[in-house]
């Protein structure tokens, strides 16, 4: 194998694949990156056996095609490292040679036929969702999922289709994230859990402009087809939550929110918080939202700012973590409050296909 590759092309698809191949990885073969030298094309792949990720550089000039297996982390430091435009790669027997303008590796390889299969989509997809739509959908419910919880189901994300429409929906039982987009394709329905990992790096990878993702269902597995890149991972076993019983249909108070406002106003709240004081007192008056806060041996935190609100005087106390989360990843300017009870979930709403169900803590832990 020998080639010339664009340094900056495999730079960034290392830093994709490094996320899939950890240095901390029991098995030797899984630190490895599987780098494939056919016609025009440079195939780079990675697995944990749970989530495979190949890429395919195209800004190469393939003097042999061949193949080579090597730790990922070390020639992902190479190549960040290096500052030349073009770097050289040469398989000589156990050693991938890299060479750059005044430097040269000698990295020690395995057999690359030691690598377990990274699965590709060979078929036609069963849809295709517009790249910026899906990294919107996954950007807005991922956060929500559980991390390492015993109810398996909810360490995921639910994808469900319905013929043109996709539903996403992520909890960690204290919290629930739901957004609808188009899709297009043969008309079908599918439910899968899909793990937060591959979706970490799918939000990560860099999104082609009027671009679709094509998303096929295999068993127990999804794979993404991004054009250059393509995604598999297993999808999560175990039953999702009736997650539409938990969107509360009776809120009688409402409250428009600049998204901004708010999220600056809750961080300066949330300064005096603590592990036993974690909750933010949310006060709602005509035209106002005072937002109190109290950590024993700290102090306590005020503050005010307008809101359009015009309903009876309300006081509810939440986690601030959990609302600046979605309003860190929230993209539009006005978002709709509902509340009902100071013990009843509040409910965030962004136009027509987003809801975040938060529920309240207790305020005299607040």
């Amino acid at each position: 194998m020998k080639l010339k590759v664009n340094r900056q092309e495999m730079a960034d698809a290392l830093s994709a694949l490094t996320t899939i191949a950890s240095s901390r990885s029991p098995k030797e073969v899984l630190k490895c990156v599987r780098v494939e030298a056919q016609p025009d094309v440079l195939l780079m792949s990675a697995t944990d056996l749970e989530v495979g990720f190949r890429s395919a550089l195209t800004q190469v000039e393939v003097d042999q095609t061949g193949e080579s297996l090597v730790v990922a982390d070390t020639l992902s430091r190479i190549v960040r490292e290096c500052t030349d435009e073009v770097l050289v790669l040469e398989q000589d027997d156990r050693l991938l040679h890299v060479r750059g303008e005044g430097s040269h590796f000698q990295i020690v390889t395995q057999d690359p036929q030691d690598f377990p299969p990274v699965p590709v989509m060979e078929d036609d997809p069963d849809m295709n969702v517009e790249q910026e739509q899906l990294h919107r959908m996954v950007e807005l419910t991922a956060f929500a999922a559980a991390r390492e919880s015993t109810r398996y189901a909810i360490n995921g994300v639910l994808w469900e289709r319905e013929g043109d429409k996709l539903t996403m929906a992520a909890t960690d039982g204290r919290r629930l994230a739901v957004i609808t987009g188009p899709v297009e394709g043969k008309d079908g329905s599918a439910k899968a859990i899909v793990p937060v990992k591959a979706l970490t790096l799918l939000a990560r990878l860099p999104i082609v402009p009027e671009t679709r993702t094509g998303v096929k269902f295999l068993g127990n597995q999804v794979l993404l087809n991004m054009g250059r890149a393509m995604l598999s991972t297993s999808l999560v076993e175990g039953q999702f939550p009736s997650y539409r019983d938990v969107i509360p249909g009776d809120c009688d108070r409402r409250a428009k929110i600049n998204r901004t406002d708010m999220l600056s106003a809750l961080r300066r709240a949330a300064l005096l918080t603590n592990e036993e004081s974690k909750g933010v007192r949310f006060s709602f008056t005509e035209g106002t939202l005072t937002l109190t806060s109290r950590a024993p041996e700290q102090g306590e935190a005020e503050v005010v700012m307008p809101v359009e609100y015009h309903d009876e005087p309300l006081e509810i106390g939440f986690n601030p973590a959990f609302l600046i989360d979605v309003l860190r990843v929230a993209d539009e300017d006005e978002l709709i409050f509902e509340l009902k009870e100071p013990n009843r979930p509040g409910v965030i709403r962004m136009g027509k296909d987003y809801v975040y169900v938060v529920m309240p803590v207790n305020l005299g832990s607040a």
